[in-house]
């Protein structure tokens, strides 16, 4: 591990120790952005960025432990063990968003790595709550399960297709629970089913089952990067589940993720990297979109590592002191994405997971 991804890794525990801290400023600019109808940050510790940065922690620190980095390896542990504490003390151990998912592939990670110890008992029980949280999901007229359904009844996101069959196949391949996978498989089948443009073979942000689900509706921008993330990020984690079971549905999910991951690399920037939206090859760089984007690609063997060495570099040549900037601002809806570009910890979490993954030499 060099000495830049160890600032990374650094300011990703960094991150994840003040993720639930927010500034009287902040607050201030929460309640005109609710007032505008506009997402605000949650009161969930396990929630999406957080599990990014779990996820990024978690894969480095499998790659530390054969580095001989026993420090490191100790601080991830001692970050993991606080962001636990604090779940359990402040906020009543809740699961509340089918997001806290991405946390859920973290500590299963996590609880593969250990052999022993209050710490692996904890992600077990963790994962546990989270499963069972996803059993009671709400779903569409189909089974998949519908993203903010407080919002709306109807609506599938690309972020909760990704997170969820993530979840569920890192779970079921760690637990032998064939349940989890069937469910997996099912939310992506469906995405692959509605949610693709079938000339670039690109997904869409999302689609909604309207009319008792006799019109599909597609929504949201075509091939925003962070959506083709989660995708891919999903598929790759069903693949890996698939390589002794080869069975004749997951034979078309390993297929659309091969098939995916090609499309995919046709579209790195010149310097490296994807574009906040992946087709915009000349539009701006975003690290966010970029790391999950890779990271899916690595994570189920889609690429060589040739192929995507130019956008981990990229990566590295955006984490100024550890810190990886260029990250593209949060979403709130279908086709509401602000141009804003900097630190957050979705780009801190999904760099940091895609070079554990990777080699790329500084």
């Amino acid at each position: 591990m060099t000495e830049r991804e160890k600032q990374i890794v650094n300011e990703a525990i960094a991150e994840l120790e003040t993720i639930m801290e927010v500034s009287l400023g902040q607050m201030a600019k929460d309640l005109v952005k609710s007032a505008l109808g506009r997402s605000v940050r949650t009161k969930d510790p396990m929630f999406w960025p957080a599990g990014m940065l779990l996820l990024g922690l978690a894969e480095a620190r499998k790659r530390a432990v054969p580095d001989g980095e026993e420090g490191l390896v100790g601080k991830i542990d001692e970050a993991f063990l606080g962001h636990i504490r604090l779940w359990k003390e402040k906020y009543d151990k809740k699961i509340s968003y089918i997001d806290d998912a991405l946390a859920g592939v973290a500590f299963i990670r996590l609880y593969e790595q250990l052999e022993e110890g209050r710490l692996r008992t904890e992600c077990r029980s963790i994962a546990d709550g989270i499963y069972k949280y996803l059993l009671g999901a709400a779903r569409d007229g189909e089974e998949t399960i519908v993203y903010n359904a407080d919002r709306s009844a109807c609506n599938v996101f690309a972020d909760g297709i990704g997170q969820t069959s993530m979840f569920l196949s890192a779970y079921a391949k760690a637990f032998g629970v064939d349940d989890a996978r069937k469910l997996a498989r099912l939310q992506l089948k469906n995405f692959l089913k509605h949610g693709m443009d079938e000339r670039s073979g690109l997904p869409y942000h999302g689609y909604a089952l309207l009319d008792d689900g006799a019109i599909c509706e597609k929504r949201g921008v075509l091939s925003w990067g962070r959506a083709a993330g989660w995708l891919i990020m999903g598929l790759s984690e069903y693949v890996k589940g698939s390589e002794s079971r080869l069975e004749n549905q997951g034979s078309t999910l390993v297929q659309w993720y091969r098939e995916l991951s090609k499309v995919l690399l046709t579209y790195q920037k010149p310097g490296g990297g994807y574009g906040w939206q992946v087709q915009a090859v000349d539009g701006h760089l975003d690290t966010s979109a970029t790391g999950m984007i890779v990271y899916g690609l690595l994570n189920g063997a889609g690429a060589e590592g040739a192929d995507v060495e130019a956008s981990l570099q990229a990566l590295l040549t955006n984490a100024d002191g550890g810190k990886v900037t260029n990250a593209l601002s949060s979403c709130d809806d279908f086709g509401v994405h602000y141009q804003n570009y900097g630190a957050y910890p979705w780009g801190q979490g999904a760099a940091l997971a895609a070079l554990s993954l990777g080699n790329v030499e500084e």
